[in-house]
């Protein structure tokens, strides 16, 4: 136990000694915090709208105001023409355009039919959705504010619910797993290049020539980079709660007890590389070729259910498909330990295996 607190205490002054690394450490999680937190966002809100109005009534008016007030769409400009429009749309000034018939209000009084468009440029899906499907409501809500359609009692009284984040914030899905993504690359990159710079200055063979013995190295290396990515994990959950406002539902504990078994999962990960790769550059590529699958099948960005059969397979042998599942349902669900047993005792048997396999490695490596 000795020498392994030796160790540890030897990397940790290595760590502050080394600028570029500390810096990679305080800078990046912000710095990706903020982004994911601010920058990229899927609440489609305020879309560009010009409007042609040709009835220009009371009626037509209070249509326009049904829009604007939604926060769905923002009036851009009343057009003067069809032409107007048009060219809105197609230089990108307008992501959709209302477009009013003259004979609007008075077919409306003469309980007749009344075709009012609205054009939706569909380049981008995603406003061009939230505008198809946001339009309609405002429409069925307008008619029956304005008493133009009667009440009627339906055979299926069809009330949809929300739970777990009823607003649909896009930042209630995005940082929780933003603590998968940030240790999945950054603890495994510091882990190697660390260790690969020790053997690039010949520090470890020195090391293996004294009465240390491997594993007691290894575990002495590997337990300063368990105690930043605690510091990693716990300063975004910290900002994203206070900041971000994301409230957790489930037990502190438990997140942080599975989040130490992940840590192990990264950690092995670095430490394999660190057998594979003969520089710092190499290490880096190999954590890197680690990464990009994880932040593409793993759910982090894109719903798994819409990925291929065999696709989605591949996404079963990435430790953060897991680990999404379980900071996501603590947090937002309240999950308890046993009801994410099936994310749990996966990730668990990769940690034992990963870091079997890694400390394995490693001391034939160096003997």
């Amino acid at each position: 136990m000795r020498n392994i607190r030796a160790v540890a205490f030897k990397e940790f002054i290595h760590i502050l000694r080394d600028r570029r690394t500390l810096t990679l450490l305080i800078v990046m999680p912000l710095m990706q915090l903020m982004i994911y937190g601010y920058g990229i966002n899927t609440d489609v809100k305020h879309l560009p709208t010009y409007v042609y109005d040709q009835d220009r009534t009371y009626l037509s008016r209070r249509l326009i105001n049904a829009f604007t007030q939604s926060d769905y769409f923002t009036v851009k400009t009343q057009a003067a023409s069809l032409g107007q429009v048009y060219s809105a749309l197609d230089r990108g000034l307008a992501q959709s355009a209302l477009i009013i018939p003259p004979d609007f209000t008075a077919n409306l009084l003469k309980k007749k039919g009344v075709q009012v468009q609205l054009i939706i440029d569909g380049t981008d899906s995603t406003p061009a959705n939230v505008a198809l499907n946001s339009s309609q409501a405002i429409i069925n809500a307008f008619m029956q504010n304005e008493k133009l359609v009667p009440v009627q009692l339906l055979p299926i009284d069809f009330r949809p619910r929300l739970w777990y984040n009823p607003d649909l914030k896009s930042s209630y899905f995005m940082l929780p797993g933003l603590v998968g993504l940030l240790l999945q690359f950054l603890v495994p990159m510091i882990t190697a290049t660390a260790i690969v710079r020790e053997k690039e200055r010949g520090n470890i063979e020195q090391l293996l020539v004294t009465p240390i013995k491997s594993y007691e190295l290894i575990i002495g290396k590997i337990l300063p980079y368990i105690a930043l990515g605690v510091l990693i994990a716990s300063s975004i959950i910290t900002i994203m709660h206070f900041l971000f406002m994301v409230p957790i539902h489930g037990s502190v504990m438990t997140l942080f007890f599975l989040t130490l078994v992940y840590l192990v999962v990264c950690l092995g990960i670095g430490l394999w590389a660190s057998t594979i790769a003969d520089n710092q550059q190499q290490a880096g590529q190999i954590v890197m070729f680690f990464a990009m699958p994880s932040i593409l099948l793993s759910g982090f960005i894109f719903p798994r259910e819409g990925m291929p059969v065999w696709v989605r397979d591949i996404g079963y042998f990435i430790p953060m498909t897991y680990f999404l599942k379980i900071v996501r349902g603590i947090i937002l669900k309240g999950m308890g330990f046993f009801d994410l047993i099936d994310q749990v005792w996966p990730l668990l048997l990769m940690a034992v295996l990963v870091i079997v396999f890694s400390i394995r490695r490693f001391s034939k490596r160096m003997t």
